[in-house]
This record gives structure tokens, C-alpha cells and sequence, in this order.
């Protein structure tokens, strides 16, 4: 009788934990910057890359910057995605930034003298440059065509 009790309490629960909807996860906002040149994905919580607010850049016609390191594989390529932390620590990675038609709210445009905040970050375009701020720690990037860096 414990024993048909406990196994239908089981099956009840693994029910339960395989039919439970997934976690809505957090794909962040597309924004592209500088005359559309770059592409960054603004997120609150990149669980992708370890969680906490984060910003992924990449130029638009998938090079990397200049100050880009050398990953250090047998293939020994340019990394070409520039992220920042909500912490202020930057780092370089390989990889693609999704594009529009890949994430739900598409491509928001940041033009010449424009604000944007979207994810806790704010975006504005300084003409030559675009400065990425994490609101909470005032840390972010200045990104443009031809380079990236952290304050």
C-alpha cells in the first residue's frame, strides 16, 4: 500500500517536472548602431554566457575590430565579438550576433544624437562613437567601425 503510494507520488511529480512550460529565457534586444555598421545584442541576463546583464557587438559585415586578439585554437582566427559586463569587464569571443529575423523583437535603429534604454543599458550615439552603459554601475563600451573600449 506505501509502496503504490510513493510510486504514484513519483510519477506524479515527474509528470509535473515534464510537463511544467519552460522558463521564458531572456534573448535580449538587437540594436544597430553607427549607420548600421554594428550589431549589438543588449541583454538583462545572458544566461548564454553565465548570466547578468551583458552587450555582445559585432561589426555588420563580420570582421573583427583591429584590437581584436587571436583565439588561441589549432584554427587561430580573429575573435570578433567585443562583450561587456554590467560589471565593466570586457572580454573578446568568436561567434555571430543572431540576426533580426533569429530573435522576437527585431533590429531597434540608434541613429546620430539618439538615446535608447532598453535592458537596463542605455545607448547614445555620440556621432563618431556610440557609448553602452549599464545603468547600475555606470560601466560600459564605446563602440565604433573601427574600435572598441571599456570604461
Amino acid at each position: 500500500m506505501i509502496r503504490r503510494a510513493v510510486t504514484a507520488l513519483g510519477v506524479s511529480i515527474l509528470g509535473a517536472v515534464v510537463l511544467a512550460p519552460p522558463a521564458a529565457a531572456d534573448t535580449g534586444q538587437l540594436v544597430l548602431l553607427q549607420s548600421g555598421t554594428i550589431r549589438c545584442l543588449v541583454s538583462a541576463d545572458d544566461v548564454k554566457r553565465g548570466g547578468g546583464p551583458i552587450v555582445v557587438c559585432q561589426r555588420v559585415d563580420g570582421q573583427p575590430w583591429g584590437q581584436a586578439p587571436w583565439e588561441t585554437s589549432k584554427f587561430n582566427n580573429r575573435l570578433n565579438l567585443a562583450v561587456v559586463r554590467g560589471t565593466g569587464q570586457m572580454y573578446w569571443e568568436r561567434g555571430v550576433v543572431p540576426a533580426a529575423n533569429e530573435t522576437p523583437g527585431g533590429d531597434i535603429v540608434v541613429d546620430a544624437g539618439q538615446t535608447y534604454h532598453v535592458e537596463g543599458w542605455t545607448i547614445q550615439d555620440e556621432n563618431l562613437r556610440t557609448r553602452i552603459t549599464y545603468d547600475a554601475t555606470g560601466h560600459g563600451l564605446f563602440v565604433n567601425a573601427g574600435d572598441v573600449r571599456q570604461f
